[in-house]
């Protein structure tokens, strides 16, 4: 639960003090607080996009039935409407499918936590 509540919060799966985004669309690289490496492949962001095409089923879908079953809209003017709600909710869930993918990743092991490293004198 700890690791999906920093999913939503967009949070750092590690350390959970970290902003996994510096902007909507803008992921930082490595976490501002603990210093890990988010996605250090660059075909890890082809999870996230199935994530994506998840949200854009759904909804989709759900568009679907409702306008086929409440309006008398020709079926092009409800493939506009559906189409543009499915690619808005791409583009205001994409945050969120982000960092859910990136806590799949950290669950998989494929983030790891940064070694300490020991410099003379016994100071990190």
């Amino acid at each position: 639960m700890t690791l999906i509540a920093r999913a939503i919060r967009r949070k750092c799966p590690v350390c959970g003090c970290g902003s996994i985004f510096a902007s909507h669309f803008r992921m930082n690289r490595n976490c501002p607080q603990c210093n890990v490496v988010f996605w250090a492949d660059p075909g890890e962001s082809l999870g996230a996009m199935y994530l994506d095409y998840a949200v854009a089923t759904a909804v989709f879908l759900v568009a679907w039935a409702i306008l086929a079953w409440t309006t008398a809209l020709s079926d092009f003017a409800q493939w506009i409407i559906i189409s543009i709600l499915a690619v808005a909710s791409v583009l205001v869930c994409y945050p969120i499918t982000r960092s859910i993918w990136t806590v799949l990743v950290y669950i998989s092991g494929g983030i790891e936590r940064p070694r300490l490293r020991m410099v003379r004198g016994g100071r990190t």
